[in-house]
Parts: C-alpha cells; sequence; structure tokens
C-alpha cells in the first residue's frame, strides 16, 4: 500500500511539474513575442525619427555641415535605395533595428520608411549609439540635391594624401571618426584606410580617372565633386542607385530650367543654345544606367554652366 500510494503521490507531482512548466513556457514565450512586436513597432518609429532628423542637416544648405545623430541604445541603421517601375525619382529607404537583453540579441528591422528627395550614403547596415552626418550640396551643374554621408563614431576612417581641398574640408569641420594624414603609418591599424596616391588600401581613390576600387580592386566606381564622398563609404549597389536616383532629379530640374529660358525671353534673358543643351542634358541624365556615364555628362554640365554665367539673369 505503501509504493501504491507512493507511486500516485509521484505521479501527481510529475503531472503537477509538467503542466507547470508548459504554463511558464507559454507565459515566456507570449510575453518574448508581445516583446518582440514592440520592438519591431518601436524600430519602425525610430527609423522614421531619423529620416525626419536628417531635414535640418539639409535645409538651406550652401556648405559642408557635420551633425550627430545618438540613440539610447544599440542601434542598426539600414539604408536601402530603390528605384520602382514609373517612379521619378525612386526612394530612399531606411529602416532601424535595437538591441535587447529580452528574446533575441538583434530582431529583422522594422517596416522602411521611405524618403523620396533624400540621397544618403553609407554602409548598408551601420552599427552603433553615436552616428555621424556629413552633408554637401551637390551641384551638377545647378543644385540637384543635398548628398548625406552617414557612418558610426565607433568607425574610423583614415584619408591618406588626400587632395587639399579634401584635407582642408575635413581639417575644419573635424567629424568623428575620420583622419585625414600624409603619413600611412599615423593611420590605426582597426582603421579603413582611403589611399588617394597608392594602391593595396581598403579603399583606392584615383583623382585623374575620377574612380574609387574597393573589395581589393573587385568593385570600381566613378565621382563627380562632392560623390567622392558617396564612393568612399556606400557598396557599388547602394551608390550606383542613389546615382540613378541624383540624375533622375538633374532630368528634371533641368525641364524646368528650360522652361523658365523660354518664359524670361521676353526680357531678352532667354539663350537658345542654352535650352538646347538642358534639353539634351535631361535626356542624358534620365538614361543613365551606371556611374561611368557620369564622365560623359560633366562636359554637357560644365557647358551649360558657361553658358548661364554669361547671361544677363542666369537661370541659377
Amino acid at each position: 500500500m505503501k509504493n501504491k500510494r507512493g507511486f500516485e503521490m509521484s505521479f501527481a507531482w510529475i503531472f503537477a511539474i509538467i503542466v507547470g512548466a508548459i504554463v511558464i513556457f507559454l507565459a515566456i514565450w507570449a510575453t518574448t513575442k508581445l516583446v518582440s512586436i514592440e520592438r519591431h513597432a518601436g524600430d519602425t518609429e525610430i527609423g522614421k525619427q531619423i529620416g525626419i532628423l536628417l531635414n535640418p542637416v539639409e535645409t538651406s544648405l550652401e556648405n559642408a555641415k557635420i551633425a550627430k545623430i545618438t540613440t539610447p541604445l544599440d542601434t542598426r541603421i539600414y539604408n536601402d535605395c530603390e528605384i520602382q517601375k514609373g517612379e521619378s525619382f525612386g526612394s530612399q529607404r531606411i529602416s532601424v533595428a535595437t538591441k535587447s537583453g529580452v528574446g533575441k540579441e538583434w530582431e529583422n528591422p522594422g517596416v522602411p520608411s521611405s524618403f523620396h528627395n533624400k540621397y544618403l550614403f553609407s554602409d548598408s547596415v551601420v552599427e552603433g549609439k553615436e552616428f555621424m552626418v556629413f552633408a554637401k550640396p551637390f551641384k551638377f551643374p545647378f543644385k540637384v540635391a543635398d548628398l548625406l554621408f552617414l557612418w558610426s563614431a565607433e568607425d574610423e576612417y583614415c584619408f591618406v594624401n588626400s587632395p587639399s581641398e579634401i584635407y582642408e574640408e575635413i581639417n575644419s569641420l573635424s567629424p568623428e571618426g575620420i583622419n585625414v594624414t600624409n603619413n600611412f603609418e599615423e593611420c590605426s591599424k582597426r582603421s579603413i584606410k582611403v589611399c588617394f596616391a597608392s594602391s593595396g588600401c581598403d579603399v583606392d581613390v584615383n583623382t585623374d580617372s575620377k574612380s574609387v576600387k574597393k573589395d581589393k580592386g573587385r568593385e570600381t566606381i566613378y565621382y563627380e565633386d562632392e560623390l567622392i564622398y558617396g564612393a568612399i563609404f556606400a557598396p557599388k549597389k547602394l551608390y550606383e542607385c542613389q546615382v540613378k536616383r541624383l540624375m533622375s532629379r538633374a532630368s528634371e530640374l533641368s525641364l524646368l530650367y528650360n522652361s523658365k529660358s523660354v518664359y524670361l525671353s521676353s526680357g531678352n534673358c532667354d539663350s537658345f543654345t542654352l535650352q538646347q543643351s538642358l534639353f539634351q542634358y535631361a535626356n542624358y541624365t534620365s538614361s543613365l544606367n551606371e556611374s561611368i556615364e557620369l564622365r560623359s555628362i560633366r562636359s554637357l554640365s560644365d557647358d551649360i554652366k558657361d553658358k548661364n554665367g554669361r547671361l544677363l539673369c542666369g537661370l541659377f
């Protein structure tokens, strides 16, 4: 009897433990699921906020500007570019994932926020608590848009033997995470080395051909003027997408300036040859497929700038 009674007691305890374990498991699972949903919603909102925070950096921008974005938690910013059929300017997509001690350390990023008037150049994923944003207007030949370059304050870039204008610009702005030097030995071991007068670095910049080689020379992209920073910070796929978006915008702006020139013709401020160049420029920029084509557009851009400068009342 004692053995029977003992067996019955053991079974009851085992049953209770199993049921209790299931209840606890379901409670933990439900809590984790709820936290995950809340994190996803929170990360989506943070993505929107980061896009909004970039607005003051761009507004009325005529010169280079540095700003810092700080987040309360370790954060990953996902930068993506998308051009869908039928869209004039494509879209800049920003999404965010935050680190957490509950559930997975890193969840999938929140729903991307899309912006049609932003052009952000960075790694596809940038991680940290503090992020540096470097902004510059892009003129080709008229102002097309404000360019934004983003990196984590924890990253280190070392610009070696950079041209005088870049050396002076970086020194005057003193952005965190970028060091400019003429001595390769002054670069820290963990830094991303960007060489302008030699090869074999993480990023090799050739200012004569206006090209940038990455991934040990396996990737080559081309730049014009302020796009040099985009070519340094962004991977090829993202860079090419953003350049195509910029050229689509430049195409639309050139048509607007062409219309403005026609409107001003009554005041002897028109230029038929400039209108022809603007129309040609609109066609070239709208059909650009790769950054190497910027070379052929450059001469036309310079021609438009020269013709506009000779007008009694310039278009831009």
